[in-house]
């Protein structure tokens, strides 16, 4: 089995046979080495595909980046000649013609320079920037602040962002004519998963941990993996097996089961879940469990306070329609908002129309403030794509490098409640430019209209501008003094819980050696 999460979402190790094609980038989970063959050079792998999808989604600059560019090209000479004019063409009317013109003229370039406007976005920016470096959230540039203030629809990945990405034990049941306790049997589930190295063998293991029954010390051999089925061992010179419905099929247990034991296993794969058994040579089946992968402990408080907000929340993955229906449920969503079977290029197609859609509204809406983004949150490189192309995209710190890099902002911890405070800084640093741009305004008109009547000096003209230019700059930084323990009250008011740093860090004893020095790399290259 190999697990290709990270490539195509879909959150349970895939069977592979002899032929069978591998992507770039999947993890062997099995026990056996694999021999790959190469059929693709590195131009040509899937990676690098995706790449080449990202990079020409990214050539083309946003409406508001253009409209900014063409304003400066437009205002600053006109004023620039406006002032030229009323302090030369004055002079040809006489001396006291010429002073009044000049003075005028410089009191007007004075009110007229866009200093305080221009300074009141970045000093905003900056304090908007540091404040959420410091609660562990990289944002590559300012703009993708207002973006997050505007951000009116919310495209989550499954595997990875929703989820731990991890599985746990949900259900196991005693079935079946036995005499063994529960913990009884739960032991013997639980010495025949230990050594092997499958994602649902470790949660088995945690989850009789979690319930505090110790592995029995009994005499286990030849312990075989049974490829696409299970594994079996000899305990105590009996013939133990665990394994999907598959393997008790062939040995024919399964139909041995009650009917009421099949309807409840049943319904647990309907509802996203991993079903597997475990028998014992002469009692038959004598114990079922249900697998699932875990959502993340804070993720439906995060959707919650999310649609509470006004926000539209969707989850895109490519993992199969059960298992995403199932974490969907758990966090609130509608089966209409929640699309499966995605590939990587199905996922930007989705973002791709919601962008449109967006747009097409914006059109219809005169105000500036009425702007709508449309955010990916994802975490593998199947969601590089679509991160690409969305109008602002967020990347889990534990994720994979390229969605890193693809990705406008990144949260170091993979704290979804980072992504609950990023949108509330993104509005607050809209209404802060807004503040400053009409006290900016409101300024220069008040000293334009003393220019106008001859009542304002040159010293008056450039005091406002300087007033202005330091207020606004106050006004900005004050996103700096927002306390953590604000944050948290107003989190824990609005459903989602705050964590620290020590209390969001996953312990080190649920991290593998290798994910340890993955992550420490990625954070190098991020930083």
């Amino acid at each position: 089995t190999v697990d290709e999460s990270k490539i195509t979402g879909q959150s349970k190790p895939v069977v592979k046979y002899p032929g069978s094609y591998v992507s770039s980038g999947a993890i062997n989970t099995g026990c056996t080495e694999l021999v790959v063959k190469t059929t693709a050079t590195s131009n040509n792998s899937a990676v690098a595909r995706r790449i080449r999808v990202m990079e020409e989604a990214q050539t083309s600059g946003s409406d508001t980046e253009k409209l900014i560019d063409s304003f400066a090209k437009i205002y600053t000479p006109i004023i620039a000649f406006l002032g030229i004019c009323m302090c030369t063409i004055g002079w040809a009317f006489g001396n006291e013609a010429g002073r009044y013109w000049t003075k005028n003229g410089l009191v007007t370039v004075a009110i007229a320079c866009p200093c305080p406007v221009v300074i009141s976005t970045p000093c905003t920016y900056m304090a908007a920037l540091a404040a959420s470096a410091q609660k562990g959230v990289l944002i590559k540039e300012g703009k993708y602040l207002e973006e997050m203030g505007r951000v009116t629809s919310i495209a989550f990945d499954k595997t990875g962002t929703l989820s731990n990405a991890s599985f746990g034990l949900l259900h196991f049941n005693v079935v079946g004519q036995t005499s063994r306790t529960r913990k009884e049997v739960f032991g013997y589930l639980a010495l025949m998963e230990t050594p092997a190295s499958h994602p649902l063998s470790n949660a088995i293991v945690k989850g009789a941990a979690n319930e505090q029954i110790d592995v029995p010390k009994l005499q286990m051999q030849n312990h075989t993996l049974l490829p696409g089925e299970g594994i079996t061992a000899t305990i105590v010179s009996k013939d133990v097996h665990v394994g999907n419905r598959k393997l008790f099929q062939r040995l024919s247990h399964y139909e041995k089961l009650p009917d009421d034991v099949k309807v409840t296993t049943e319904k647990w794969e309907k509802s996203g879940g991993t079903v597997g058994f475990i028998s014992i040579e002469g009692e038959g089946i004598v114990g079922a469990y249900c697998v699932v992968d875990e959502i993340r402990d804070e993720a439906k408080g995060v959707v919650e306070a999310l649609k509470m907000m006004g926000i539209e929340i969707i989850m895109l993955t490519g993992d199969q329609r059960s298992a995403a229906i199932n974490i969907g449920k758990q966090l609130g969503l509608e089966e209409c908002d929640i699309k499966s079977d995605l590939l990587p290029e199905e996922k930007m197609t989705e973002i791709a129309d919601k962008v449109k859609e967006n747009h097409h509204l914006q059109k219809k809406a005169w105000c500036w403030n009425n702007r709508r983004a449309v955010m990916m949150v994802g975490d593998g490189v199947n969601d590089a794509p679509a991160l690409s192309i969305a109008d602002v995209s967020v990347a889990m710190g534990e994720g994979a490098a390229i969605a890193m890099d693809t990705a406008d902002i990144t949260l170091m911890h993979s704290d979804l409640n980072k992504l609950l405070y990023s949108i509330r800084m993104g509005r607050r640093v809209i209404r802060t430019i807004i503040e400053n741009v009409i006290f900016s305004l409101i300024v220069k008109a008040i000293v334009l209209g003393f220019a106008v009547t001859g009542r304002a000096s040159l010293w008056a003209a450039v005091g406002s501008d300087l007033g202005s230019m330091l207020a606004v700059t106050l006004n900005g930084t004050k996103l700096l003094s927002s306390s953590s323990q604000k944050e948290k009250t107003r989190t824990n008011n609005g459903i989602a819980r705050s964590y620290s740093e020590e209390a969001i860090s996953m312990p080190t004893s649920e991290v593998s050696p290798e994910m340890s020095i993955h992550s420490r790399m990625e954070l190098g290259v991020t930083a």
